[in-house]
């Protein structure tokens, strides 16, 4: 009869904390009102800023900067200060809000030919310096750095932007190391002091990771998922390294910043491998595996080390 009661009451207790616990969890206000932004007129939001007169004078045109380009060596060093290593964990509304500001569309602005005059959402970049200096893949500006690659009679200037819409020109392309799929280059601020993001450390298998990117038509998605593996095609090239995560992107997201728990970026996103179940139709796809580039490659670039 004892252990009858004690059963009654234990179940009383579960049932009471599912029903009211589910109920405060329903009922909660977030602290934080959520924003719900229209990002549908960000391109053409982006091409009025660009024809303001005041803007104009300020951009390379992309035969300039690609003139520029083909004189910087490979692996050249970048020298600039990282910022300090954050050791708080962050909620993911939190680094949301922290982060957003130092990812960066890239653009590229269309003359008109065939077709009316417009920006593309090419992009994604990340601020490393509060003057200026940014990072993206090798493979965003491939046309600049590869003297065989022929550039788009259309494009007329590579940009990147802000979430508020505040373009910035690209003005130099500093270092490159296309086996690590990474390009440093610089943008004119206009007097901004922007807000750099802080470099962690390659992370284990198994690890959870954050990424902030803008994958075709969705500006600033947040995802998250783990480290997979740490790979490497060619022990030799540290610059072979490869943080293979399941955090979902796209088109669009490339040069977007894998984040820790505490907001560090600890690689960058590079590419997609997709895996089939046959190499004849039907395919069948199975799995999509996300290759990012470590950050440790980032810092050898920066320290002007290629061992």
């Amino acid at each position: 009869m004892k252990m009858i009661n004690y059963w009654r009451k234990f179940l009383s207790i579960g049932l009471y904390l599912v029903v009211f616990g589910t109920v405060a969890c329903q009922g909660q206000k977030n602290e934080k009102e959520v924003v719900y932004r229209d990002y549908t007129h960000m391109e053409a939001d982006l091409l009025d800023s660009l024809k303001r007169d005041e803007v104009k004078t300020l951009f390379r045109g992309v035969h300039v900067l690609r003139q520029q380009a083909q004189q910087v060596k490979e692996s050249t060093p970048v020298r600039l200060e990282s910022q300090r290593v954050e050791k708080k964990k962050l909620s993911p509304q939190d680094m949301i809000e922290k982060r957003r500001g130092s990812v960066l569309t890239v653009n590229k602005y269309h003359r008109a030919m065939m077709h009316p005059e417009g920006v593309t959402g090419w992009a994604t970049a990340v601020v490393l310096s509060n003057d200026g200096i940014c990072v993206s893949n090798y493979h965003v500006f491939w046309e600049f750095l590869d003297s065989t690659a022929k550039l788009n009679p259309r494009d007329s200037i590579m940009f990147v932007a802000t979430e508020e819409g505040r373009v910035y020109p690209i003005t130099e392309i500093l270092s490159f190391n296309k086996a690590a799929d990474v390009t440093f280059f610089k943008i004119d601020t206009r007097g901004d002091m922007l807000t750099p993001i802080p470099l962690g450390n390659d992370l284990p298998a198994g690890t959870g990771v954050h990424l902030l990117s803008h994958p075709e038509g969705y500006p600033y998605a947040y995802t998250n998922g783990v480290v997979m593996r740490t790979t490497t095609s060619d022990a030799k090239d540290p610059f072979a390294r490869r943080m293979e995560l399941t955090v979902d992107y796209a088109k669009g997201s490339s040069g977007g910043p894998i984040m820790d728990d505490c907001g560090n970026m600890v690689a960058m996103v590079s590419s997609i491998r997709a895996i089939f179940y046959s190499n004849q139709p039907p395919y069948s796809q199975q799995m999509n595996v996300k290759l990012t580039i470590p950050v440790s490659s980032l810092r050898m670039l920066m320290q002007g080390k290629n061992e």
